[in-house]
């Protein structure tokens, strides 16, 4: 079944286009580097949302390790998400609605609070950048035109890239701001989460997964988007401990029901690691992370790409479910 591409923040957008990482780079920075790290423990600090202008990603999949990242001059004002409300470990979040009069040029600017048009936020130069504590060598040179990091194609990283428990270091030799260094933690296979999950109004919503040998300074993020599609997009973020099993809280839930549903919702399971650093214009992190996605089943909700999809009488409606 075709499945629609999901509403995505910006931030989210230019993640989506990091490839599969290959091997490079001198030899110098070798995977088992004796200098890459001080021995001190890893806490788990992502950036906070309203303060994050870039990402690196080390990203394990049952099929390939791939390794990229991108840094901008400011916070994009749509990127940063409205907390309605939050109960034990998660939080319900909504998309800021941002209205200028007369309207933004949408070459150079974006629309922020307060009817104020601001420079678009542009991708910036890290300079070089070394990835410490993989399994080959690796370092990073940005795209010139779209200031990417993503390694080049001629050859792949061994899969997978790194050693679970491994401790991976990720600096920048300097470029439009000083140099940056980040920590990371070699995560495992996120395997055995349950697919398809059911949500119902009222009652929790159990997820499980296998939990690791040695879970480390990594938790497990929770994203559950019903409304993809939707005119307002809605979701819940949870991080939790990497127990094996948690769950949404019922509360949350109904409030994410009664904002609405579109067609194809999902629940996106991470383990990650996170770290972050400070630039002039904001916070840059480093995460390594491994995630499974899984179908949401909805009562009385039955998700679409075609009519013939549907029950007789019934149409698929623009935001892919059956009316």
């Amino acid at each position: 079944m075709f499945r629609p591409p999901a509403r995505l923040p910006f931030a989210v957008h230019f993640a989506m286009g990091l490839l599969a990482a290959g091997c490079g780079g001198d030899p110098a920075v070798a995977g088992a580097d004796p200098g890459a790290d001080d021995g001190s423990p890893l806490s788990y600090e992502p950036c906070p949302t309203g303060q994050r202008v870039g990402s690196f990603s080390i990203a394990l999949t049952d099929q390939y390790t791939s390794v990229g990242g991108k840094v901008f001059d400011a916070v994009a004002p749509r990127d940063v998400p409205v907390e309605v409300s939050s109960e034990r470990d998660c939080t319900l979040f909504t998309t800021p609605v941002m209205q200028c009069n007369p309207g933004c040029d949408p070459s150079t600017q974006v629309c922020g609070a307060d009817n104020q048009c601001l420079p678009q936020p542009e991708a910036r130069d890290l300079g070089k950048v070394t990835v410490r504590g993989l399994l080959v060598p690796l370092q990073l040179e940005p795209n010139m035109v779209t200031k990417a990091y993503t390694n080049p194609a001629s050859a792949q990283l061994p899969q997978p890239g790194f050693e679970p428990g491994a401790r991976l270091r990720l600096s920048s030799s300097g470029g439009d701001y000083p140099p940056v260094e980040l920590r990371g933690w070699g995560v495992s296979l996120l395997q055995g989460v349950s697919n398809p999950i059911s949500v119902q109004a009222g009652r929790d919503v159990p997820v499980s997964w296998q939990p690791p040998d040695d879970p480390g300074p990594a938790r497990v993020h929770l994203n559950l988007n019903i409304n993809h599609h939707g005119s307002s997009t809605n979701w819940i973020e949870c991080d939790v401990p990497d127990t094996g099993s948690a769950s949404v809280p019922a509360g949350l839930v109904d409030q994410l029901l009664a904002r609405g549903q579109s067609g194809f919702p999902t629940l996106t399971v991470t383990r990650r690691s996170a770290s972050s650093a400070q630039i002039e214009p904001g916070c840059v992190e480093l995460l390594v992370s491994s995630e499974s996605v899984s179908d949401v089943e909805l009562d009385n909700f039955q998700s679409c790409s075609r009519a013939d999809e549907c029950s007789p009488g019934q149409a698929c409606g623009p935001e892919f479910f059956c009316l």
